[in-house]
């Protein structure tokens, strides 16, 4: 573009010095017309191409001396395809009269008709507008003194304006295949003057190749021109420009600028104060200092894009929103930031962002490196987030889904590790190795409450680093449910398959309204604590699932298996192992009471296997055993309840008959739909037993009864033979002795 000006300035330059000549000499000729030849002849010589004058050489001398000039052209450089180099329809200019007595310039408006300029770099490089008088002479010419040089002393003291109308340039690369092309180029302009600013207008339409787009602009601005210190004040700018084109989004563009610009060449800096730009949608405005031009470009400023509706704006710029959970998701946002920086490194402090109903506030550094992505260091704040508006909106239930639904009586199962924020993330569907690899992060964010997945979070605290393919997010912390979150999450992605590591806990949490948010029925309630130590290699969930690898731990207090009526199932087995029928299920016993549920969960390979399950409740004992093939997502558990005491608790005498009695129930089947049994072969063979065991000691409490009977009736025999003796003998005595 710089190249263009100073064609287009060089070009001008030639048409006012030949207009300048003609002035001067005006006395000494009658027809300027004669000199054609002469004035073709001169160009010929000094840039090696053909000039052409078609028109008459007008000379006017009333009211002001003025030259006005038809049909120009002149020719392009050998080896070039184009007709001509540079042609026009017509100038003209006038020049003001007493200033020229006294050796002074002041110039009328220059105007200039039907501009048309070709440019061309050839294949190997070259270009027509280089060098056009070819090699310098070998002898420098003799100077030519003062007093005799034409226009000796005069000065130019301003020009009452340029008017250009309908110009036309076109350039053409033959190297790249490039063409561009500048039509209906129309510039007008105020008078120019050292002392006042200048004002300007232009407009024009546009044309490329690479890559194929079109349009056109217009300009308004005044402009103030201190040459000595080579700085431009260009004062109430405003630029207009339409884009057309299939790479554009939307196939077409509109950008409005206004801005006031200080561009002050010397000292290498451009300020632009009062910028407001307006683009599909965007109302953007701030100010931007801009230093080093000529060197490493520096910037700062401030910025702020007015709060706009994303689902109307991001469509425009063929950015298609993903479908959201809430349909007014994504219908506001605002951004403002200051910027501090330059080409390779970009400082936003402070930041803010509003999206809805949140706000983001604090710092965002970038610093571009020698990998693909830039190394980020960030410090952000956010007040809050419903997450569970920006997620895909739910699927339908399927058939296959809807049919595992059973009556909550009959969901009895083990209770699953609870899902925790960096599970969630260590489940991702593929992780992008090679972005990972290149990943440099450094930051904090912190998030005042967070709904996510139904869950309620708050006071949530993260860190993450990320160098060299080694990424950690530690500390992690969360306030839920009462109790807290705490994790450490690590993923080395050196190696060829990324490994990660997860230590987490989550501590005195209130189980019940955690299910309740998240799954949406309260199977379980009480205070729970989960640790969760646990390794995996792969960069895609079945990967990741497949050599999961560690330890859970489960410990609930106080607590209730809602929707599980372990009482049911004892008054069914009963009547099952007594053949009689099946007796209505109670509303009134809904859940099983338990004081204290224990387990440990050990992982190998994706294989969860437990050993040690406790469950301990004012009349039941419950224990298992058994795995859980997280890969192919079956079951197979087999659960132990053991009747304990019935005085108090569910249940009471009802079930008496069966205290000591294993019932076990084999638990199988897939996640989705599990299969419950009570296994009936073992709890006869425990009922049996109880049986026997209870006739044994009837009969040992008999046997024993009868000895007793027989030693107390033997007992009473002695007695009563004794009193009897005893009562003889005193009757001999009397009748020995008498009274």
């Amino acid at each position: 573009m710089k190249k263009t000006f100073k064609i287009i300035a060089g070009v001008a330059s030639l048409f006012i010095a030949l207009v300048f000549v003609a002035v001067i000499v005006i006395p000494l000729v009658v027809n300027p017309n004669d000199y054609k030849g002469e004035i073709a002849q001169l160009v010929k010589e000094s840039t090696g191409r053909e000039l052409t004058i078609n028109g008459d050489i007008e000379l006017s001398l009333f009211p002001w001396p003025g030259v006005t000039l038809g049909e120009v052209t002149l020719g392009n450089a050998a080896g070039f395809d184009a007709p001509y180099f540079a042609r026009i329809d017509g100038a003209e200019v006038s020049l003001r009269l007493l200033p020229l007595l006294s050796r002074q310039l002041e110039a009328g408006m220059i105007q200039l008709r039907g501009l048309r300029l070709n440019l061309t770099t050839a294949e190997d490089g070259t270009t027509n507008w280089a060098n056009p008088g070819g090699e310098p002479p070998a002898t420098e010419p003799a100077a030519v003194p003062p007093a005799a040089s034409s226009g000796a002393g005069l000065v130019l003291l301003a020009i009452g304006g340029v008017q250009i109308d309908d110009a036309q340039i076109n350039y053409t690369d033959h190297a790249s295949g490039a063409r561009y092309t500048i039509r209906q180029f129309n510039l007008e302009t105020g008078p120019l003057s050292l002392d006042a600013p200048l004002a300007l207008s232009l407009s024009s339409q546009f044309e490329a190749s690479q890559p194929a787009t079109s349009g056109e602009l217009s300009l308004q601005t005044t402009v103030r021109i201190e040459l000595d210190s080579e700085r431009y004040r260009f004062g109430s700018t405003t630029l207009n420009v339409t884009l057309n084109g299939e790479t554009l989004p939307g196939g077409q563009a509109t950008v409005d600028l206004a801005a006031e610009i200080d561009l002050d060449m010397s000292q290498q800096t451009v300020r632009l104060s009062s910028l407001v730009v307006k683009s599909y949608g965007l109302d953007m405005s701030g100010e931007l200092n801009i230093a080093q031009l000529t060197g490493e470009m520096a910037f700062n400023g401030e910025l702020n894009i007015a709060e706009f509706n994303p689902r109307k704006v991001l469509p425009a710029l063929d950015i298609e929103l993903p479908a959201t959970a809430d349909e007014r998701a994504l219908s506001r946002m605002q951004l403002a930031f200051s910027l501090d920086g330059s080409l390779n490194q970009y400082k936003l402090n402070p930041l803010k962002l509003m999206v809805d109903e949140s706000r983001l506030s604090g710092n965002l550094a970038l610093s571009m490196n020698e990998t693909t992505l830039p190394a980020i260091r960030y410090a952000l704040s956010l007040d809050q987030l419903d997450a569970d508006r920006y997620l895909p909106p739910p699927a339908a239930p399927s058939m296959a889904m809807s049919s595992t639904l059973a009556p909550a009586e009959n969901q009895n199962t083990v209770p699953a590790p609870l899902a925790t924020p960096a599970t969630a993330s260590a489940a991702a569907a593929t992780l992008p190795m090679e972005t990972l690899r290149a990943l440099e992060l450094q930051g904090t964010l912190a998030i005042g409450k967070l709904t996510l997945s139904g869950l309620q979070l708050s006071e949530i605290k993260t860190a993450v680093a990320a160098r060299e393919g080694k990424i950690r997010l530690y500390p992690l912390s969360a306030k839920l449910y009462q109790g807290e979150y705490r994790g450490d999450l690590r993923l080395d992605a050196r190696g060829e398959q990324p490994e990660i590591s997860l230590n987490e806990s989550l501590k005195r949490v209130q189980i019940g309204p955690l299910l309740k948010d998240y799954m949406g029925e309260e199977r379980v309630s009480g205070v729970g604590t989960v640790t969760a130590k646990l390794t995996a290699s792969g960069d895609t969930q079945e990967a990741v699932t497949r050599t999961l690898t560690g330890t859970v731990t489960l410990h609930v207090t106080d607590g209730a298996m809602k929707g599980v009526n372990l009482v049911q199932m004892v008054h069914e087995a009963q009547a099952k192992l007594k053949g009689q029928p099946q007796p209505p299920s109670s509303a009134a016993l809904s859940s099983t009471d338990f004081a204290e549920m224990k387990a440990t969960i050990n992982i190998t390979n994706g294989v969860a296997r437990n050993r040690d399950l406790s469950i301990k409740s004012p009349y039941l004992r419950i224990g298992g055993e058994g795995q859980v093939d997280l890969v192919q997502e079956s079951l197979d558990y087999l659960a132990k309840a053991v009747i304990s005491k019935t005085e108090q608790g569910q249940g009471g005498a009802e079930i008496d008959s069966l205290r000591g009695v294993t019932l076990p129930v084999r638990i199988t089947g897939s996640f989705s739909e599990p299969a419950f049994k009570l296994e009936l072969g073992d709890a006869l063979k425990a009922q049996a037993k109880v049986a026997v065991a209870k006739k044994r000691a009837e009969l040992k409490a008999k046997l024993e009864q009868e000895r007793a009977d027989e030693k107390a009736q033997l007992q009473q025999k002695l007695d009563a033979e004794k009193e009897r003796l005893k009562q003889k003998a005193e009757e001999t005595l009397k009748g020995l002795f008498g009274r």
